[in-house]
Protein backbone atom coordinates (compact mmCIF):
# COMPACT_ATOMS: atom_id res chain seq x y z
CA UNK A 1 0.00 0.00 0.00
CA UNK A 2 1.25 3.61 -0.87
CA UNK A 3 0.29 7.16 0.62
CA UNK A 4 0.93 10.33 -1.35
CA UNK A 5 0.79 13.58 0.71
CA UNK A 6 -1.01 16.05 -1.90
CA UNK A 7 0.17 19.94 -0.05
CA UNK A 8 -0.72 23.24 -0.91
CA UNK A 9 1.85 25.85 -0.73
CA UNK A 10 1.54 29.52 -0.14
CA UNK A 11 4.10 30.80 2.20
CA UNK A 12 4.20 28.58 5.16
CA UNK A 13 7.68 27.03 5.84
CA UNK A 14 7.66 23.83 4.41
CA UNK A 15 10.71 21.78 6.37
CA UNK A 16 8.20 19.28 8.19
CA UNK A 17 8.09 17.46 4.74
CA UNK A 18 11.32 15.75 5.16
CA UNK A 19 10.03 14.26 8.34
CA UNK A 20 7.32 12.71 6.41
CA UNK A 21 7.83 8.82 5.24
CA UNK A 22 5.27 8.94 2.39
CA UNK A 23 5.88 10.36 -0.99
CA UNK A 24 4.77 14.02 -1.33
CA UNK A 25 3.61 16.47 -4.04
CA UNK A 26 3.71 20.32 -3.45
CA UNK A 27 1.28 22.07 -5.51
CA UNK A 28 2.69 26.21 -4.88
CA UNK A 29 0.33 29.26 -5.32
CA UNK A 30 3.31 31.52 -4.28
CA UNK A 31 3.79 33.60 -7.67
CA UNK A 32 7.01 34.86 -6.59
CA UNK A 33 7.80 31.16 -5.92
CA UNK A 34 6.89 29.69 -9.02
CA UNK A 35 11.35 28.71 -9.91
CA UNK A 36 11.23 26.66 -6.64
CA UNK A 37 8.29 23.97 -7.24
CA UNK A 38 7.26 21.28 -10.03
CA UNK A 39 3.91 22.41 -9.85
CA UNK A 40 2.27 25.70 -9.54
CA UNK A 41 -1.04 26.82 -9.21
CA UNK A 42 -2.58 30.33 -9.84
CA UNK A 43 -3.54 31.58 -6.48
CA UNK A 44 -7.38 31.35 -6.29
CA UNK A 45 -9.49 29.00 -4.12
CA UNK A 46 -8.63 27.42 -1.23
CA UNK A 47 -6.04 24.37 -0.61
CA UNK A 48 -9.32 22.08 -2.58
CA UNK A 49 -7.99 23.29 -5.87
CA UNK A 50 -4.66 21.98 -5.26
CA UNK A 51 -5.98 18.52 -4.01
CA UNK A 52 -8.65 18.31 -7.00
CA UNK A 53 -5.97 19.39 -9.43
CA UNK A 54 -3.79 16.42 -8.08
CA UNK A 55 -6.95 14.13 -8.33
CA UNK A 56 -7.85 15.35 -12.08
CA UNK A 57 -3.97 14.93 -13.14
CA UNK A 58 -3.73 11.29 -11.69
CA UNK A 59 -7.08 10.43 -11.72
CA UNK A 60 -5.86 6.81 -13.75
CA UNK A 61 -2.92 6.09 -11.83
CA UNK A 62 -4.17 7.46 -8.13
CA UNK A 63 -1.59 6.03 -5.53
CA UNK A 64 -3.38 3.89 -2.53
CA UNK A 65 -4.43 6.70 -0.58
CA UNK A 66 -4.44 10.60 -0.66
CA UNK A 67 -3.62 12.65 1.87
CA UNK A 68 -4.69 16.08 1.50
CA UNK A 69 -2.78 19.06 3.44
CA UNK A 70 -2.42 22.50 4.07
CA UNK A 71 1.35 23.84 3.99
CA UNK A 72 1.08 24.03 8.27
CA UNK A 73 -0.92 20.93 8.67
CA UNK A 74 -0.13 21.79 12.30
CA UNK A 75 -2.68 24.08 12.57
CA UNK A 76 -5.20 21.94 12.67
CA UNK A 77 -3.45 18.72 13.43
CA UNK A 78 -1.18 19.31 16.24
CA UNK A 79 0.37 15.65 15.66
CA UNK A 80 0.04 15.55 11.80
CA UNK A 81 2.93 13.91 11.16
CA UNK A 82 2.42 10.98 13.40
CA UNK A 83 -1.23 10.28 12.24
CA UNK A 84 0.08 10.11 8.24
CA UNK A 85 3.53 8.41 9.14
CA UNK A 86 1.79 5.95 11.26
CA UNK A 87 -1.23 5.59 8.88
CA UNK A 88 -2.18 1.91 9.43
CA UNK A 89 -4.32 1.60 5.92
CA UNK A 90 -6.75 -0.29 7.45
CA UNK A 91 -9.73 2.22 6.96
CA UNK A 92 -10.71 4.68 4.19
CA UNK A 93 -10.38 8.00 5.59
CA UNK A 94 -8.84 9.59 8.29
CA UNK A 95 -9.53 13.37 9.18
CA UNK A 96 -6.89 15.40 10.32
CA UNK A 97 -8.43 18.07 12.24
CA UNK A 98 -11.83 18.68 13.61
CA UNK A 99 -14.95 17.65 12.48
CA UNK A 100 -18.51 19.80 12.49
CA UNK A 101 -22.17 20.01 11.30
CA UNK A 102 -22.73 22.34 9.21
CA UNK A 103 -25.91 23.92 10.64
CA UNK A 104 -26.17 27.26 9.12
CA UNK A 105 -29.63 27.21 6.84
CA UNK A 106 -28.40 29.77 4.38
CA UNK A 107 -24.80 27.47 3.72
CA UNK A 108 -27.00 24.24 3.79
CA UNK A 109 -28.93 25.68 0.68
CA UNK A 110 -25.80 26.79 -0.55
CA UNK A 111 -24.20 23.27 -0.43
CA UNK A 112 -27.62 21.39 -1.74
CA UNK A 113 -27.29 23.95 -4.82
CA UNK A 114 -23.96 23.19 -5.49
CA UNK A 115 -23.92 19.86 -5.19
CA UNK A 116 -27.37 19.68 -7.63
CA UNK A 117 -25.05 21.34 -10.30
CA UNK A 118 -22.14 19.62 -10.30
CA UNK A 119 -24.09 16.07 -9.88
CA UNK A 120 -22.86 15.40 -6.52
CA UNK A 121 -25.92 13.24 -4.05
CA UNK A 122 -25.45 14.32 -1.04
CA UNK A 123 -27.14 13.62 2.48
CA UNK A 124 -27.66 15.42 5.01
CA UNK A 125 -26.80 16.75 7.77
CA UNK A 126 -23.36 17.96 6.24
CA UNK A 127 -20.68 17.32 8.34
CA UNK A 128 -16.85 18.77 7.38
CA UNK A 129 -13.25 18.91 8.32
CA UNK A 130 -11.01 22.32 8.97
CA UNK A 131 -9.75 22.78 5.53
CA UNK A 132 -10.32 19.49 4.69
CA UNK A 133 -7.34 17.70 5.80
CA UNK A 134 -7.68 14.50 5.59
CA UNK A 135 -6.47 10.97 4.38
CA UNK A 136 -8.82 9.18 1.71
CA UNK A 137 -8.95 5.84 -0.30
CA UNK A 138 -8.39 5.62 -4.10
CA UNK A 139 -11.62 3.01 -3.75
CA UNK A 140 -13.80 6.41 -2.17
CA UNK A 141 -12.26 8.69 -4.82
CA UNK A 142 -12.72 6.30 -7.64
CA UNK A 143 -16.72 6.25 -6.52
CA UNK A 144 -16.98 9.47 -8.74
CA UNK A 145 -15.94 9.38 -12.33
CA UNK A 146 -13.56 11.93 -13.62
CA UNK A 147 -16.05 14.19 -14.82
CA UNK A 148 -17.60 15.20 -11.30
CA UNK A 149 -13.69 16.02 -10.23
CA UNK A 150 -13.39 18.08 -13.46
CA UNK A 151 -16.76 19.91 -12.86
CA UNK A 152 -15.41 21.01 -9.17
CA UNK A 153 -12.16 22.14 -10.96
CA UNK A 154 -13.82 24.33 -13.61
CA UNK A 155 -16.10 25.53 -11.09
CA UNK A 156 -13.88 27.99 -8.87
CA UNK A 157 -13.97 31.33 -9.61
CA UNK A 158 -10.67 32.50 -11.28
CA UNK A 159 -9.16 35.60 -9.80
CA UNK A 160 -9.85 35.12 -6.05
CA UNK A 161 -8.64 33.40 -3.57
CA UNK A 162 -11.78 33.34 -0.95
CA UNK A 163 -15.24 33.40 -1.85
CA UNK A 164 -18.64 31.58 -1.20
CA UNK A 165 -18.23 28.37 -3.07
CA UNK A 166 -14.49 28.15 -2.15
CA UNK A 167 -15.90 27.05 1.46
CA UNK A 168 -19.57 24.77 -0.15
CA UNK A 169 -16.17 22.69 -1.45
CA UNK A 170 -14.59 22.05 1.80
CA UNK A 171 -18.00 21.58 3.56
CA UNK A 172 -18.93 19.10 0.88
CA UNK A 173 -15.34 17.32 1.28
CA UNK A 174 -16.68 14.20 3.09
CA UNK A 175 -19.62 14.02 0.89
CA UNK A 176 -17.45 14.16 -2.23
CA UNK A 177 -15.77 11.03 -0.86
CA UNK A 178 -18.79 9.02 0.38
CA UNK A 179 -17.58 9.04 4.22
CA UNK A 180 -20.17 12.31 5.59
CA UNK A 181 -22.38 9.49 6.93
CA UNK A 182 -20.10 7.82 8.41
CA UNK A 183 -17.88 10.98 9.56
CA UNK A 184 -17.64 11.13 13.59
CA UNK A 185 -18.32 14.48 14.73
CA UNK A 186 -15.16 15.42 16.97
CA UNK A 187 -12.70 18.12 18.67
CA UNK A 188 -10.44 15.51 19.71
CA UNK A 189 -9.30 14.30 15.99
CA UNK A 190 -6.03 15.12 16.33
CA UNK A 191 -5.24 14.66 19.97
Amino acid sequence: MNLTVVICHYKENLDWVERLVHNHVVYNKNQEKRDYFKYNLDNYGFDTIAYITYVVDNYDSLPDYICFSQDNPFYHCGNFLEKVNNFDFKTEYLPLGATYFRDNAQIIDKSINYAKEIGLEITLPIKFINSAQCIVSKNLILKNDLELYKKILNSYHKNKVITDLNYTIEYLWPSIFHFNNELNISLTNCQ
